[in-house]
């Protein structure tokens, strides 16, 4: 039995992924954007300065204008809701439900302005913040016109949630969409195991540093 823990953690292990050298070179030094793991408690999101992103994100004129744009993703009703009881989260947990993306603009540092959540700063490339672009822009769901939609209002000042592409169930959460996000940068971490915002901290952590 004690061997076969060792071939399963051994597996486990191997499947970790590594950076991608061409977007996250090991020289910190070429690295010279910040971006943010933004934990509060029960879901992560990923933070950025919005100039380095906002030429890939969709125009409407609710979408926020700061230094910093934060982004989350999840279930449809259960994530802009903030009085959310045992049934709305069954129904987010069980079953396929339409998704929304949260968008929230900060003109404070990020660890200021989520002082009550814990804040993890890594650096990344500008070639990597493109590609993080990129992703969260391809997550906006949009109409024949190409035009987005709002779907709720924000959980903050200017913030504010849009309709998202993909549909939200267990496992396929929030914190693994975080970290998909930020895998884009090519950061070593692997989206499969960021099943909480605890393992996304963790992960977060090794080539990262706590803002707070």
């Amino acid at each position: 039995m004690n061997k076969l823990l060792v071939i399963i953690a051994a597996f486990i292990l191997s499947g970790c992924l590594g950076p991608v050298k061409d977007l996250y070179p090991e020289d910190r030094e070429l690295r010279t954007v910040d971006v943010y793991i933004v934990s509060h408690g029960w879901h992560a999101g990923i933070a950025i300065e919005s100039a380095l992103i906002e030429d890939y994100l969709p125009q409407h004129p609710d979408m926020p204008e700061a230094q910093f744009l934060k982004f989350g993703w999840g279930d449809g009703r259960y994530y802009p809701e903030t009085d959310t009881g045992f049934w709305l989260l069954m129904r987010a947990a069980l079953l396929p439900t339409k998704s929304v993306i949260h968008v929230v603009g900060v003109d404070l540092p990020i660890e200021r302005y989520f002082s009550g959540s814990e804040v993890i700063r890594i650096a990344i490339t500008e070639d990597g913040a493109k590609k993080m672009g990129e992703f969260i822009a391809d997550r906006f769901k949009t109409n024949d016109n190409n035009d987005v939609t709002v779907a709720a209002p924000g959980l903050y000042t200017n913030s504010v949630f849009f309709k998202a592409n993909g549909r939200y169930y267990l496992p396929k959460t929030s914190n693994i969409w975080t970290a998909r996000a930020l895998r884009k940068t090519g950061y070593p971490i692997t989206p499969l195991y960021a099943f909480t915002s605890g393992n996304v901290v963790k992960q977060s952590l090794k080539d990262g540093e706590s803002a707070n």
